[in-house]
C-alpha cells in the first residue's frame, strides 16, 4: 500500500483578495450579483463562473479537514469548477457535527443526538450565514432556513442571588413574578458591583470601540484583557462579570493571557448584537434540530452533488516539498495503509495543533510564518448533554453560570427544535436536551474538589449538574430534579487513556493570547500551492469560531484563485460591523497612536 499514489482530478479555478482587505469592486460586485442570481434560480453557483474556471490553469485540489473551514473551501472551489477531494480523519463536520449517543436508541428510534458543544450563530456572524443560504436544505429551501432566533441570556448566580435575565428584543411583557425577579436581580447587581467599577468598564469599552486599527494591533494586542480591565484594582464581582465572564466562559481563554484586542472585539460585538446591531436584528440564532441532520448532512450531500469526493477516516501525516511547491501528501487511509496523495493545490483545514505537525524542517524553511505557529496556544472547551424527561427551557437563549468554577454555559435545545425528541430519539423518555459547555478544566469543583480534567466521566456529569443546580435552584425553584435526568453524554474527544486519572482532549480550541496575531499565518502561505483555512488563520475575530473558519476558507480560496490565474469571481468577504458614528473617532485615534499619544479617553481613573 505504501507505494500507492492517488491522483485527484480537478478542473480549474477563479480569483482572490489580499487577506483582510475588501474585495476589489469588480470581484465584490461580481460575486455578490452572481450569488444573488444563482440563489434566485436555486443553482447554488454560477454556471458561467464554473465555465470560466475550467478554462484557467487551476487543476486538482486536496482539502485536508472536513470541519466548517474544509467544507466551505470545498464548496467555493467546487462551485467554480474545481474537482475537490476532502480528507477527514474522524467524521464530516468537525467540531460542529452531531455525535450520536451510541446505543441509546431503541424501538426503531435514532440514537440521542450529542455534540462537541452546542451551536450558536451570533448576530454579528456574516460569512457563515451567507454560505448557509446557498446550501439546499433536506426538505427544500436552504439550511439557513433552519436557524431560529434567540433573544436572551440568563446570568445565573449562586448564594441566594436572583438570576439576571437580559433580552435583546422581548416580544412579551414579563409576568408579575418575572418582573419582581428582574427588579431584585438588578438591585442585587447594583449592590454587588460598585457604580464606579461599572462606569470604568463602560469607559474601557468606549475606549476600545473607538480605538483605530493601529492601536488595536499595536497596543491592545500586546495587552492582556486582565490588564486592560485593571482587574487588580477591582472587586470580585467585577472580575467575574467583566473579566472572566467575557474570556473563559465564551472563548475558553484565561484573562491573564488573553489578548485585549481579540477579547475586546468579541465583547463589543456581543453588545452590538444585544442591541440588534449586526447581520440580523437578533442577538443570535440556533438550529431547529440536531446539527448534522439540518445542516452538516445536507451540506455534505450538496457537495457530493457538486462532484466533491470525501475520504473519511483518512489522516494526513506529512507533506513533501519539491522546488518550492508541495509535491505530495503522505496519508494514512481508513484501513491503516499509507498512501501518497498528489494534487495541484492543497488546502490545509485541520486544527493548529495537528497542522503544525505537518510542517517539516523543509516546509518551515520555505515559509517561516508556519514555524511561528508553534507559539499558538490551545485550551479546552468541551460539552456534555443531559437528557431530561420534561421540557426545561429556562430561557430562550443561553445560561451563563457566572459563579461556577468550571465556567459553565448551557442551552436548552428542545424549545427550538422542530421535532419530537421523545418520539424520534432514544428510548422514548427524553423530552429535553440541555447542552452544557465546560470552559475551565483546571479549577476544582464543588463536589469532588478536583479539576474537571482529573475527574472520571461520571464525576464530570455529577459535578456539572451540581454547579448548575447551585445557581438555578438557590432561590427556591427546582429546575433540574434528579428524577428528571434520564441520561447524559460527554464529548468523546475527552478520554482517559489506560488507567490514567488525567483526561486527554482530542479536540481543544485555539485561543488568542497576547501577541498571538504575529503567530497566526495568512491564508496564502509562501509555498505557492499551499493554502490555510482554519480559525487559527488571520481573520476578523481571532477566536475559535465557525465564522472564523468560514471566513478564512473564503480568503484561502481567493488566494488560490489568484495563484491559479482564474478570472472567475472571488468569494465575497466582509469587515466586522462598526457603528458609523465611530468612524471618524477611530481615524482620529489612528492619528493619535502614530504620534505616540494615548487614546483621548484613556486618562487617570479616580
Amino acid at each position: 500500500m505504501s507505494g500507492f499514489t492517488e491522483r485527484i482530478r480537478s478542473e480549474e479555478a477563479p480569483v482572490s483578495e489580499n487577506p483582510l482587505e475588501h474585495a476589489s469592486r469588480r470581484r465584490f460586485v461580481g460575486g455578490a450579483v452572481g450569488a444573488g442570481a444563482v440563489a434566485a434560480f436555486g443553482l447554488g453557483a454560477s454556471t458561467a463562473g464554473s465555465a470560466r474556471a475550467a478554462e484557467a490553469k487551476g487543476r486538482e485540489v486536496a482539502v485536508f479537514g472536513a470541519g466548517v473551514a474544509g467544507l466551505t473551501a470545498a464548496q467555493e472551489l467546487a462551485e467554480r469548477g474545481f474537482r475537490v477531494t476532502v480528507y477527514e480523519r474522524k467524521e464530516l463536520g468537525g467540531k460542529s457535527r452531531s455525535i450520536p449517543f451510541k446505543g441509546s436508541g431503541t424501538g426503531g428510534r435514532k440514537d440521542l443526538p450529542g455534540e462537541h458543544g452546542w451551536r450558536f450563530v451570533p448576530g454579528f456572524y456574516r460569512h457563515l450565514p451567507e454560505t448557509m443560504e446557498r446550501v439546499p436544505g433536506a426538505s427544500g429551501g436552504s439550511v439557513h432556513d433552519h436557524l431560529r432566533p434567540v433573544e436572551g441570556v440568563l446570568y445565573s448566580r449562586t448564594g441566594g442571588r436572583e438570576d439576571l435575565q437580559l433580552e435583546s428584543a422581548a416580544k412579551d411583557l414579563p409576568t408579575p413574578e418575572e418582573f419582581q425577579r428582574l427588579i431584585v436581580a438588578m438591585l442585587q447587581q447594583v449592590t454587588a458591583l460598585p457604580m464606579r467599577e461599572l462606569l470604568f468598564f463602560a469607559r474601557q469599552m468606549a475606549i476600545f470601540a473607538t480605538s483605530g486599527q493601529a492601536r488595536r494591533h499595536g497596543q491592545w494586542e500586546k495587552t492582556t484583557w486582565q490588564d486592560f480591565m485593571r482587574t487588580e484594582r477591582m472587586s470580585e464581582e467585577y472580575r467575574k462579570m467583566f473579566v472572566e465572564g467575557l474570556t473563559t466562559a465564551l472563548v475558553a481563554s484565561r484573562p491573564d493571557m488573553a489578548s485585549a484586542r481579540a477579547t475586546g472585539i468579541l465583547t463589543e460585538l456581543y453588545f452590538y448584537s444585544l442591541a440588534g446591531k449586526g447581520s440580523t436584528e437578533h442577538m443570535g440564532r440556533v438550529l431547529d434540530g440536531p446539527t448534522s441532520e439540518v445542516w452538516i448532512g445536507p451540506w455534505v450531500e450538496y457537495l457530493r452533488e457538486r462532484g466533491v469526493t470525501f475520504r473519511v477516516g483518512w489522516e494526513v501525516e506529512g507533506l513533501s516539498l519539491t522546488d518550492g511547491r508541495i509535491s505530495g501528501a503522505r496519508v494514512r487511509d481508513a484501513s491503516g495503509g499509507r498512501r501518497n496523495v498528489t494534487a495541484d493545490w492543497y488546502v490545509c483545514a485541520i486544527p493548529a495543533e495537528r497542522a503544525r505537525k505537518l510542517w517539516s524542517a523543509e516546509v518551515r524553511s520555505a515559509d517561516p510564518a508556519l514555524a511561528r505557529m508553534d507559539e499558538l496556544r490551545t485550551e479546552w472547551m468541551n460539552g456534555i448533554q443531559f437528557y431530561l424527561d420534561k421540557p426545561t427551557p429556562v430561557v430562550n437563549g443561553f445560561v451563563d453560570y457566572v459563579d461556577s468554577p468550571w465556567a459553565l454555559v448551557s442551552y436548552s435545545q428542545a424549545q427550538n427544535w422542530d421535532r419530537d425528541l421523545a418520539a424520534d430519539y432514544g428510548d422514548g423518555s427524553a423530552r429535553e436536551c440541555v447542552s452544557v459547555n465546560i470552559a475551565h478544566w483546571d479549577n476544582p469543583g464543588i463536589v469532588y474538589k478536583k479539576p474537571a480534567r482529573e475527574c472520571t466521566p461520571e464525576e464530570i456529569a455529577e459535578e456539572t449538574l451540581a454547579q448548575m443546580r447551585a445557581a438555578l435552584e438557590d432561590t427556591g425553584r427546582t429546575v433540574l430534579p434528579e428524577s428528571a435526568v434520564r441520561s447524559w453524554h460527554l464529548d468523546p474527544a475527552i478520554t482517559h487513556p489506560g488507567d490514567g486519572s488525567t483526561a486527554r482532549n482530542d479536540e481543544p480550541l485555539i485561543v488568542s493570547v497576547v501577541g498571538s496575531w504575529d503567530a497566526r499565518p495568512e491564508p496564502a502561505s509562501a509555498i505557492g500551492n499551499l493554502f490555510l483555512a482554519a480559525d487559527y488563520v488571520r481573520d476578523n475575530l481571532s477566536c475559535a469560531t465557525m465564522e472564523g473558519a468560514n471566513e478564512t476558507a473564503k480568503r484561502a480560496v481567493n488566494a488560490l484563485l489568484e495563484a491559479a490565474g482564474s478570472d472567475a469571481d472571488g468569494c465575497v468577504t466582509h469587515d466586522l460591523y462598526a457603528p458609523p458614528e465611530f468612524r471618524l473617532l477611530r481615524k482620529a485615534d489612528d492619528a493619535r497612536y502614530k504620534l505616540g499619544l494615548d487614546h483621548v479617553l484613556d486618562t487617570p481613573w479616580p
